[in-house]
């Protein structure tokens, strides 16, 4: 995979299309990990990505707009603290709360709360 799309998976890029109700597309995404990052998007990873959806889908989407997020990153995925009894502090930090988020918010509430 390395030979076919190295560039890609030197920027993180993995591609991932959400519909929304209006019919659009969401398209993305990459990470990059960093103590400080660039605070501009790169043309060229955002075309690695496209390339990826023309891959799969036959040609590349219209770009109506653009955005660079920012999110947390640690060496462990979760970082939880009860600063409080009654209090739980959950954070991603591995840039897959998307996917973990209800999972972890369930068991969070468990935690607190019971069945």
């Amino acid at each position: 995979m390395s030979e076919e799309r190295g560039a890609a998976l030197a920027n993180g890029v993995h591609l991932i299309v959400v519909q929304s109700a209006d019919g659009s597309l969401v398209v993305g995404d990459s990470h990059h990990y960093g103590l400080t990052l660039d605070p501009f998007g790169s043309e060229a990873v955002d075309q690695l990505i496209l390339g990826e959806f023309k891959t799969l889908f036959g040609k590349a989407p219209n770009v109506l707009a653009r955005w660079t997020g920012y999110y947390a990153s640690a060496k462990n995925a979760v970082l939880r603290d009860t600063p409080h009894e009654d209090v739980r502090l959950v954070i991603v930090t591995s840039g897959t709360g998307a996917s973990t988020g209800f999972g972890l918010g369930e068991a969070t509430i468990v935690e607190l709360f019971g069945q």
